[in-house]
């Protein structure tokens, strides 16, 4: 599928009220907060752990080593440590602001700070399960990894990783239900995030289970990696039901309106100009 197809089956998704879109660590990075990365390179440091190229599993295992490590009361150092990374201060970004502009079905982040919650006030924001029983709206922003106001809930080491399917039961239920006839779109996710591998499962095993045809059910992803364009990778996602759009080989005429976005950040202004186009 080109580029343009890709933009017009995400358009007409949002335009029949079946869009969800997955806001990863690399929107709010906009904003001035740590990437999940950046944020488990802090705690290795911390226990000085050998840091060249970690693998997928190691960064979830990093803070775990670190929490059994930490002696602190209630393990308070650990928790402490999270509160000092993820501030309660930034303001959201222009990202934020054109995603909620969109008005998607559902707003679905692994992020734990604040920004998309301040730039809407039209979603009802669902932080765990109980939330879900609770809910009086059609249009949900999910924290699914917890917010930084209860930090002793966050799901950032390899335990919360493991339980989450006992611990977050109805949301992950609620969220592999929407895969059967919505259209998720991934944006801020880098292509060995773990959160992204988990996505993928999801919907490889849902699109099995419920014998949903993958020419028929897309999902889309945009790429931060300049991988992204490899035949492999793009076969590799394409089997798992995610189209990757490429954003570093843009159409000339979206490339020229990345120049004027304003965002430092290179891959900022390049997911905003693809975005803007829905």
């Amino acid at each position: 599928m080109e580029f343009y197809d890709m933009i017009e089956a995400i358009r007409n998704a949002r335009n029949h009220h079946k869009l969800v879109i997955f806001v990863g660590a690399g929107v709010s990075r906009n904003s001035g907060i740590p990437t999940w990365g950046q944020m488990v390179r802090v705690f290795a440091d911390a226990i000085g752990y050998p840091q060249h190229r970690l693998s997928t599993s190691e960064y979830i295992r990093i803070p775990q080593y670190y929490y059994g490590m930490d002696d602190s009361t209630d393990h308070q150092e650990y928790y402490g440590m999270l509160k000092k990374l993820i501030s309660k201060e930034q303001k959201p970004n222009i990202i934020n602001e054109l995603i909620v502009q969109l008005k998607p079905e559902h707003i679905v982040t692994t992020n734990y700070d604040k920004l998309l919650d301040w730039a809407s006030d039209e979603y009802e924001v669902i932080r765990c399960d109980r939330d879900l029983l609770k809910s009086h709206s059609n249009h949900y922003l999910i924290k699914m990894h917890g917010d930084i106001d209860n930090v002793e809930k966050l799901v950032f080491k390899e335990q919360d990783y493991l339980q989450y399917s006992q611990t977050h039961r109805l949301m992950e239920t609620y969220l592999k239900s929407l895969l059967i006839d919505h259209v998720f779109l991934f944006v801020g996710y880098s292509l060995n995030d773990y959160n992204l591998n988990t996505f993928t499962s999801w919907i490889d095993y849902i699109a099995g289970e419920m014998n949903v045809k993958r020419e028929m059910h897309k999902n889309f992803f945009l790429s931060s990696s300049h991988q992204a364009g490899s035949s492999y990778l793009k076969r590799y996602y394409e089997d798992k039901g995610l189209l990757v759009i490429d954003m570093y080989h843009l159409p000339r005429e979206v490339e020229e309106r990345v120049k004027e976005v304003p965002l430092q950040e290179e891959l900022g202004r390049r997911t905003y100009a693809v975005l803007e186009l829905l």
